[in-house]
């Protein structure tokens, strides 16, 4: 990301499941959260003329063709303010 000249992103460590790991989610009981397989959650802001540049090179890097590799969204960003600019 950084020689794609991405300046900056967050990645949290987080849990959870999408359609493809539904049997092994239920076949746990009782439910707790550590049932849930661990992924990675990446966010990063763009430009929206670099957004189909960004996809493609979080999807190649990320893909391992197995079910579970994750979705990308894209969202609009409405407003942003660096804190240590804001007007008080």
């Amino acid at each position: 990301l950084h020689k794609a000249g991405v300046g900056g992103f967050t990645a949290y460590a987080v849990r959870g499941m999408s359609g493809e790991t539904s049997t092994f989610l239920y076949s746990k009981r009782p439910f707790e959260i550590n049932h849930l397989p661990e992924a990675v959650k990446l966010e990063l802001l763009c430009t929206e003329e670099s957004v189909d540049g960004m996809v493609q090179l979080i999807a190649r890097a990320a893909r391992t063709g197995d079910p579970g590799d994750g979705m990308i969204a894209v969202q609009d960003v409405e407003r942003m303010q660096k804190i240590r600019e804001a007007e008080l």
